[in-house]
């Protein structure tokens, strides 16, 4: 059982890997087991959320500063946290303002 969980995974990986430039693709390939398995690849569709919120609102324990617990009222700073954080805690005023302006577009 273990083995055939493998090929899988690793049938899926190849198709994951070798699909990564197409959009939205469907590809359906029968396992050593014959199994039939359907993979979706893509990018899932945008959401709209809106414009930004100000930096106050997401500060919300007024520290100067976004903590991830904070970002996760708006996903799409959420979704960008550790690439703008550098991999620390928190989001400066000035960081979250440049993102505004560069990175995130409604």
């Amino acid at each position: 059982m273990k083995t055939q969980q493998l090929v899988l995974l690793a049938a899926a990986g190849t198709l994951v890997a070798g699909a990564a430039l197409a959009q939205d693709q469907v590809t359906r390939f029968t396992a050593r087991d014959g199994t039939q398995v359907t993979l979706h690849s893509g990018q899932p569709s945008s959401r709209n959320y809106g414009p930004a919120p100000a930096f106050d609102q997401l500060d919300t324990n007024h520290d100067g500063s976004i903590s991830r617990d904070e970002a996760a009222a708006f996903v799409p700073l959420l979704n960008d946290f550790d690439f703008m954080a550098h991999h620390r805690d928190r989001i400066s005023k000035g960081q979250y303002l440049n993102w505004t302006k560069t990175q995130y577009r409604e």
